[in-house]
């Protein structure tokens, strides 16, 4: 009967330590420089970083509630403003309505080209600040911040 409780209560110990098979990959962190643009893709512009290459933003949706902007999209890095796709994948977030207009987004990497496709599936989460035009009232400009890959 002791070998009946003993062997499980053992096993259960020994999964304990065995490390489990958590992702090892460190992440990757991308610093973005956007500009606005009124036709889709809306964000444009550079990422440097563990990720260098172009990255842009189609929007999908959005919506204001109260004073905070609720926003879907699709985002894209390439190669070079006219390469190929490294990776893609979708996300949502945030603006929020304080002075410096601060914007929270979270997604996943859904597709991934030759030598990223280790990546699909991992999470992304990018924040910054939006910078308006100084005489058109609701008229984005720019939006540097931070694009990581978890």
């Amino acid at each position: 009967m002791r070998r009946l409780i003993v062997l499980p209560a053992l096993a259960f110990a020994l999964m304990l330590l065995v490390p489990g098979t958590a992702q090892t990959d460190p992440p990757l962190v991308g610093q973005v420089e956007l500009e606005f643009h009124l036709d889709n893709p809306i964000w444009r512009g550079p990422i440097t970083g563990d990720l260098d290459g172009w990255i842009e933003f189609t929007s999908l949706e959005g919506f204001a509630r109260g004073m905070v902007w609720f926003f879907g999209e699709k985002w894209e890095i390439k190669d070079g403003e006219n390469g190929p796709m490294l990776l893609a994948g979708t996300d949502n977030g945030i603006i929020s309505p304080d002075p410096n207009s601060k914007y929270v987004m979270n997604g996943v990497v859904t597709e991934a080209g030759p030598g990223y496709e280790h990546l699909i599936g991992r999470n992304i989460h990018a924040s910054g600040h939006i910078t308006w035009h100084p005489d058109i009232p609701d008229l984005p400009v720019t939006a540097p911040g931070t694009f990581r890959i978890n």
